[in-house]
């Protein structure tokens, strides 16, 4: 299945070799010997230079590193999904030294239209303060908070705009203080950091 679908990406492409080539979601069935017998094959024909997971936990990462050398996990992490930050995930690329993309890095396209929910507007109003200070967008704001952590956290935008692939990028120059992270931190949790 793995040749398959890198065969099957590789011909929709258009292309000789994929960059980076991720095992979407763990699968309970999931052999790493199996796994590493793919990967090792499409490796040595020159179709794909790295690999890496998707939504794996650290010992199931762990689990596929120890057979074949990984350089990514891709999973939910915005400042409306927190989870990453306390669970371990991104303790576990630092140590790996694993460069985790966050998919959804926005927190969901609703985030600066539903103002209903008080977390999102607690989370959009930090935002607007600090994009106000630096010139910038609220998005570029969200942006720059993931990627100020030590992990190196690469945003995966879901989009082909371009002004908006330009707004990210801008994204990477702004240099907020921990204080200003940590407000970020405050508003979608509601609560004081101890």
């Amino acid at each position: 299945h793995i040749i398959s679908s890198a065969e099957t990406s590789l011909k929709n492409l258009h292309t000789d070799f994929i960059d980076v080539f991720l095992i979407h979601r763990p699968d309970p069935l999931m052999h790493p010997d199996e796994i590493a017998e793919a990967f090792t094959q499409l490796k040595k024909l020159g179709k794909v230079l790295y690999f890496g997971v998707s939504n794996f936990k650290p010992l199931q990462t762990e689990m596929i590193l120890s057979r074949f050398p990984i350089i990514t996990n891709q999973v939910e992490i915005s400042v409306l999904h927190l989870k990453p930050f306390v669970n371990g995930i991104l303790d576990h690329c630092i140590t790996k030294k694993l460069i985790p993309m966050a998919w959804s890095p926005l927190g969901g396209k609703n985030i600066f239209s539903d103002l209903e929910d008080d977390r999102i507007r607690r989370v959009v109003a930090a935002a607007t303060i600090l994009a106000e200070k630096y010139n910038a967008l609220p998005d570029q704001i969200l942006l720059s908070w993931l990627m100020m952590h030590p992990a190196g956290i690469l945003p995966v935008l879901g989009t082909a705009k371009i002004e908006r692939i330009k707004n990210a990028v801008a994204s990477a120059s702004i240099a907020m203080s921990r204080e200003e992270w940590f407000m970020s931190w405050r508003a979608s949790t509601g609560e004081e950091v101890p």
